[in-house]
């Protein structure tokens, strides 16, 4: 059992993981996600208790005491037990059951939708930690590929030092350099490391070195981009607790029909002119209106009115404001692969120079420090274009989290 869970996990960690299968690891993960069966459950319950209306509704009254006084030609100043018993089966009760019903399937949507908000904030939080790894990959690339420039010039060196070509002093420039690059692999090993521990404990998935995360495509197009936050969703969803709940008012205008059934026993009985009686029944419709919600009716649709609007201008706002921020994401991608594309002809230009230099070098006509400080160049600039691209990435996927695609 142990040996099968420890492959499991050797498994996955060995996996490369996308970025959206990181976005639904971290949504499975979150503990509000547990807020979800809560609700459905607290809403199946209410619900049956509102479904119960209909059942009828019996209520026993037991009372031992003594009665003062009595009815007319009656028994009175006695001891004396009356049990009462009432029975109503409501008909038809204005739409009350079917109105509390809306309201409970109409507040768990706002619930769930609340939720569906606060685990869109996750996205955000796994871009940010994704994207750092990703940028610590590609510059780990680049000081491979520099590393192995280094390494040919030394082994040039050597061989040029052992004909009596070159100077000690140009191994020993070269070594220092490789030691440079060494350090950075150590920064960014570390800078890795507390990265995937983030990241890990955010998708609640044991990570390790040997991680890999796969570089999303560039593809996606910011026309006629659509907004499709779960913001908009709460909105809807508060729009219709809110209708739910003035139907509440037209309610309570209605009249309320039902059958009613009473019984009253009285021990020991009670003299009432030439008869004795201890027991009596009751039966038949009952039907009961309060007009008190006429008063209010008025007022109570402008409440109603004035709290759509509210949600309307917040949902105004929020377009407003998630527009402008996807303006701006907007602008930054295009600087971006304007950039990069500047990036792709320095680089190029800067092997060039680095490889004349390196030619010079072997010819005996250019110095070892020429040549390091061009290699230096090329390796920036080679750092900066694969910084740029991953920015790019970024830039594109915090364009899908807040255009909620």
């Amino acid at each position: 059992m142990v040996s099968s869970c420890l492959l499991a996990v050797q498994s996955l960690t060995a996996q490369t993981l996308s970025i959206d299968s990181c976005y639904a690891m971290a949504t499975r993960n979150f503990p509000l996600i547990k807020q979800y069966d809560l609700i459905e459950k607290s809403k199946e319950f209410t619900l049956s208790n509102a479904g119960k209306a209909y059942l009828p509704q019996v209520s026993l009254t037991a009372i031992e005491g003594y009665v003062f006084g009595g009815l007319p030609g009656g028994d009175g100043g006695k001891l004396q037990f009356i049990g009462i018993a009432q029975v109503n089966q409501t008909i038809w009760d204005g739409g009350a059951t079917k109105t509390q019903k809306n309201i409970i399937q109409a507040s768990a949507a706002v619930d769930k939708a609340a939720i569906d908000v606060s685990l869109h904030d996750l996205r955000a939080r796994v871009n940010q930690l994704y994207f750092g790894i990703l940028v610590i990959d590609e510059q780990q690339k680049q000081l491979d590929v520099q590393s192995a420039v280094l390494k040919n010039n030394l082994n040039k060196a050597k061989q040029l030092l052992d004909n009596g070509l070159a100077y000690k002093t140009d191994v020993d420039e070269i070594r220092v350099e490789q030691l440079k690059i060494d350090q950075k692999k150590t920064e960014f090993i570390y800078a890795r490391s507390g990265y995937m521990s983030m990241l890990s404990y955010l998708i609640g998935t044991p990570l390790t070195a040997q991680t890999n995360l796969q570089k999303p495509l560039a593809a996606y197009s910011l026309e006629d981009t659509q907004i499709i936050r779960p913001e908009l969703s709460l909105y809807k969803s508060q729009r219709n607790l809110v209708n739910a709940l003035a139907e509440v008012q037209k309610v309570n205008m209605m009249p309320k029909l039902g059958l009613l059934g009473a019984g009253i026993m009285l021990a020991p009985g009670t003299s009432l002119g030439p008869d004795k009686i201890s027991s009596i029944g009751v039966a038949g419709l009952s039907a009961s209106w309060n007009i008190s919600g006429l008063y209010k009716n008025s007022n109570e649709k402008q409440l109603s009115k004035l709290q759509l609007d509210k949600i309307n201008v917040q949902e105004e706002t929020f377009l407003f404001n998630t527009n402008f921020q996807l303006k701006q994401s907007s602008a930054n991608i295009e600087k971006q692969k304007a950039i990069l594309a500047d990036d792709h002809e320095i680089v190029k230009l800067l092997q060039t120079v680095r490889e004349g230099y390196q030619v010079k070098y072997e010819s005996g006509v250019g110095t070892m420090i020429d040549l390091l400080n061009a290699t230096e160049k090329e390796a920036d600039a080679r750092a900066q274009r694969a910084l740029h691209e991953i920015q790019l990435l970024m830039t594109l996927y915090d364009f899908k989290t807040i255009s909620g695609n």
